[in-house]
Order: C-alpha cells, then sequence, then structure tokens
C-alpha cells in the first residue's frame, strides 16, 4: 500500500512540475546571427530568412523538429538536417561549413 501510494505521489509530482521545453517550443521566433541576418522560425513548421538587398533574395523554408539537437530544413525540395545547441536566448547552427550563433530579437 505504501509503496503504491509512494509510486502515485511520484507520478503526481511529475506531471505538475515544469518540464523542460522542447526544441519545437524554444526554436520559435526571429534570430539575428553577428552579421545582422536573421531568420525566423514559426509554429507552423515553416521559416524564413531574410534576404540582402540587390544581393540575396528573402527566402522561404519548412522545417520540422528531429530530435531536441537537430532540425531538419527543405529549402526548395533540398532537405538536410542541422545541429542546433540552444542556450537560453541564443543557439548555435552547426552545418559542414561551420557553426553561428544566433541570438532572440523576438
Amino acid at each position: 500500500m505504501k509503496k503504491n501510494l509512494f509510486l502515485l505521489l511520484l507520478l503526481t509530482l511529475t506531471a505538475c512540475s515544469p518540464g523542460i521545453s522542447s526544441l519545437e517550443d524554444t526554436i520559435l521566433g526571429t534570430w539575428e546571427n553577428p552579421d545582422g541576418f536573421q531568420i525566423q522560425f514559426s509554429p507552423e513548421g515553416t521559416g524564413f530568412i531574410q534576404g540582402v538587398p540587390g544581393q540575396i533574395p528573402d527566402s522561404s523554408f519548412t522545417y520540422s523538429v528531429v530530435d531536441q539537437s537537430h532540425i531538419s530544413i527543405d529549402f526548395e525540395g533540398e532537405k538536410f538536417t542541422i545541429a542546433i545547441s540552444m542556450n537560453g536566448d541564443a543557439f548555435t547552427w552547426k552545418d559542414p561549413l561551420g557553426e553561428v550563433i544566433y541570438v532572440r530579437v523576438e
């Protein structure tokens, strides 16, 4: 009986305690890298990269969260996976070309 009561109490405390935010939630919003380029992740799985006027056009993409440290991006039919390391209001984007730190704007 005591064991069942303990398990019930443990389950109740676990269910009521604040959980760790998932990447699906924490990635949402607008982010900016040190060069001033912005990337936006929306809740419906779409994203937007601000272009450079006269040089690089604005770009849209779709994305999905693979796990707590990776997102899959589909950009104009090309799919690739990016390693993401969240750190509060910043994240590090890691791909074969290197890594870039983005800071939350909104």
